[in-house]
């Protein structure tokens, strides 16, 4: 029987696009950078956010890549103003308690690529805190997304084999990380990426067909 299902945050549970998008835009205006389009921020969303910052930045003034130090600033710019931005546009996409509320016969876990505090205190501000045996931030682990590590992270602590557990995810990022680690992947064409850019593996349309498959599961 399967036992465990792990759930990626934001863009899977939480439409948190426009908070992720609007706090980035203003780290980065607060610290005299050009300011990236939502077009070139979102495909990153998923990577930890000293990988997004390099990748959606260019050279400044005809300086080489972000230094350790512009990109550390940056990021504590970012978490700095990143509550009360996400208390004002992010939502819980429609039916996610009432879905989670019907997997109670399995382990839940989220793996996501916000830091341990952070995860722990979006999913106490969204409610979804007490549904889940563990929740798993990218710096609890050596290596973020696509890397295995979360999830294997995940398996031992909660006591699971690969084979009894899925991984839900809308970005490749999340997916590539179930394949790494060996687990089922299922994709959710309302996150970041679409159903497009998960056309490889499998993916759902609707939070109640997620509910359907997971039940099968």
């Amino acid at each position: 029987m399967n036992e465990l299902i792990i759930f990626d945050f934001d863009g899977t549970l939480s439409d948190s696009k426009t908070s992720i998008v609007l706090t980035f835009q203003h780290a980065c205006r607060e610290l005299g950078f050009p300011e990236p389009s939502s077009e070139t921020i979102a495909p990153l969303i998923g990577l930890p956010l000293v990988e997004m910052f390099p990748r959606s930045l260019p050279p400044v003034n005809g300086q080489g890549a972000l230094s350790v130090a512009q990109i550390d600033a940056l990021v504590q710019a970012y978490r700095g103003a990143y509550i009360p931005i996400d208390r004002e546009h992010t939502r819980l996409f429609d039916g996610v308690p009432a879905m989670l509320s019907m997997l109670g016969a399995y382990k839940l876990a989220i793996a996501t690529s916000k830091t341990q505090s952070g995860a722990d205190a979006s999913l106490t501000r969204s409610g979804l805190f007490p549904y889940f045996d563990l929740v798993v931030g990218h710096d609890t682990v050596a290596r973020p997304k696509p890397n295995p590590d979360m999830i294997e992270h995940v398996l031992r602590e909660l006591g699971v084999a690969p084979d009894k557990a899925v991984m839900v995810g809308d970005t490749h990022f999340d997916l590539e990380m179930a394949d790494a680690a060996g687990v089922r992947a299922v994709g959710v064409s309302w996150g970041m990426h679409g159903a497009e850019g998960l056309a490889r593996w499998e993916v759902v349309h609707s939070m109640a067909a997620l509910q359907e498959t997971l039940l099968e599961f």
